[in-house]
């Protein structure tokens, strides 16, 4: 059976079968929304091209309903869940709820805060298979968000299941690895012996500071970056400059290196800083005590998405707690699925519901 795995975001658009065959593309979809349905038709003949066929079903997971352009969630999610059924008219849709289970589409209409942003949801209900027992915890650092979400007995138990409450909790953090803007981690960065306030504008992102800092390499093919010119060392620090008025001549290489550095530290301190709240709450989860969960049963954490490097890099830097294991997605598969990994989870939960007859595959 080919299911076809779609996580269809605000900035990003991304695939996979079951299989674990993925692609993802960027898509500002509050700039051209009305190309959404032709684009994932295109996706789709792209990733089925050697099989000469449609997908058997389509799985949908969503972000994308909080874009710009649409004045409320439920607008956003009816107008993704229309797209898709104009792009496979005659496939059957299932879309991913927070409460843990497929509806079809008109149900999905009528239910728009369990369908809206629960893409992390699949993919917990999916990852937490790795760890059928006992606690752990889901890391998964995308372009623009991260995502920790505590695991107990391979099942997810999260603290809030809206963004809202999940930002309250600590389980999402709005900070990401590539388009989070440098103002919004920090205001102030250290500058030849003193502190100075940085500019409130997106001269820079958080990509600019790890290839200032040598921590991501260069891709001189991406420019969608701050200015729009590409992913270069040069090109980065002029960027950062930028953030304190200056451009790159202004300052040494090493200035800019301070920065850099500055800036990713205080991104590892907010995310540590959630990651120590979650567990927490998986502490009470547990109906024990934080000590159980962080010492005598630590819990196992399972990294993911296209940040996951950083992630692990923030583990490794880290000393306010640790993990009985380190599991990182793409080698829990024979496909690298990291970066899509919310697509695939979702493609490969509806592929075992139908393999065990929990999902009714049936035109509508």
């Amino acid at each position: 059976m080919r299911v076809l795995g779609l996580d269809v975001g605000g900035a990003n658009i991304k695939v996979s079968d079951a299989d674990g065959r993925t692609t993802a593309v960027p898509f500002a979809i509050w700039k051209q929304k009305e190309k959404l349905p032709s684009l994932l038709s295109a996706l789709s003949e792209e990733h089925f091209a050697a099989d000469r066929n449609a997908p058997d079903m389509v799985a949908l997971t969503l972000t994308a309903e909080l874009a710009d352009c649409f004045q409320s969630k439920t607008e956003g999610v009816e107008f993704v869940i229309r797209s898709v059924e104009e792009s496979f008219p005659s496939v059957p849709l299932r879309v991913w709820l927070t409460s843990g289970e497929f509806a079809a589409p008109d149900d999905a209409r009528g239910l728009p805060t369990l369908v809206a942003a629960a893409n992390w949801h699949a993919l917990a209900t999916w990852a937490g298979r790795a760890v059928p027992d006992g606690p752990a915890l889901l890391m998964d650092m995308g372009s623009t968000t991260t995502d920790i979400i505590p695991l107990l007995d391979g099942l997810p138990v999260p603290a809030g299941l809206n963004d809202r409450d999940r930002l309250l909790s600590g389980e999402l953090v709005y900070t990401g690895a590539v388009r989070t803007p440098v103002c919004a981690i920090v205001d102030s960065v250290p500058f030849r012996g003193e502190s100075c306030p940085v500019a409130a504008e997106v001269f820079a992102t958080i990509v600019d500071a790890y290839i200032v800092a040598g921590i991501v390499g260069e891709n001189v093919d991406d420019t969608n970056t701050a200015d729009g010119r590409p992913l270069t060392l040069r090109c980065s620090q002029n960027r950062l400059a930028h953030m304190v008025c200056c451009d790159s001549t202004e300052l040494t290489d090493m200035d800019l290196e301070a920065i850099a550095q500055h800036i990713v530290d205080v991104q590892c301190d907010q995310l540590q800083k959630s990651v120590l709240q979650v567990l927490k709450h998986l502490a009470t989860a547990m109906e024990t005590d934080q000590q159980r969960c962080l010492g005598i049963e630590k819990p196992t954490v399972i990294v993911s998405g296209g940040g996951a490097s950083l992630v692990e890099r923030l583990l490794r830097h880290t000393e306010a707690y640790s993990f009985a294991d380190r599991l990182t997605l793409s080698d829990m598969f024979h496909h690298p699925i990291s970066e899509s990994a919310c697509a695939f989870a979702v493609a490969r939960l509806a592929h075992d519901r139908c393999r065990d007859d929990l999902l009714e595959v049936t035109a509508f």
